[in-house]
């Protein structure tokens, strides 16, 4: 397979087909509004739906005195929540408590659901599913894409990273009465 990269929108970004290698070209597939990159020959359609993600929202404590457990991203892009994209066999806990062992070297409790956010990660339309969890077991240290490690106090945590950890933790604050 040998894809072409277009910068025009209307263009699919791939030009030929992963089954069968004729040509693709943007057709309404389920929804008349929607078009997809479809191959002329066998039909395929090469979904562009954003990329699931999950991150874990680590706390720790009740109410005003609970804390958060961050990483600071190596890439420079600063404090976020754990976490990382689904791969195409994941389910959800086992990738959440995966994440949170590669990057802080820690074995989390997945807790409830806090809220899915969308958002772009590298010029990829992303959608998060966010947990609140709490350590099971290890002590945080920085690992795999991050830095540093910190707990913050909820009332005064550093600015966000990403949409998911700004969103989710106002959801945790609204929650706890905040």
């Amino acid at each position: 397979m040998n894809p072409a990269v277009s910068n025009d929108p209307q263009e699919p970004e791939f030009r030929f087909c992963p089954r069968c290698s004729d040509g693709l070209e943007l057709r309404p597939s389920g929804d008349a509004r929607l078009l997809h990159p479809t191959c002329v020959s066998c039909g395929f359609v090469l979904w562009q739906n954003r990329t699931p993600c999950v991150d874990a929202l680590i706390a720790r404590g009740n109410g005003r005195d609970s804390e958060v457990l961050l990483g600071r991203q190596s890439d420079g892009s600063g404090w976020d929540l754990p976490g990382n994209f689904l791969n195409a066999t994941d389910t959800i806990e086992p990738a959440l408590r995966r994440e949170c062992r590669r990057e802080m070297d820690i074995d989390v409790e997945v807790g409830e659901l806090l809220g899915a956010y969308e958002d772009m990660y590298r010029g990829t339309a992303i959608v998060t599913l966010v947990y609140l969890c709490r350590v099971r077991s290890g002590e945080p240290r920085p690992a795999d894409l991050i830095d540093e490690v910190r707990w913050f106090p909820i009332v005064t945590l550093p600015a966000m990273a990403s949409a998911a950890g700004q969103g989710a933790v106002a959801e945790l604050r609204r929650r706890l009465g905040m």
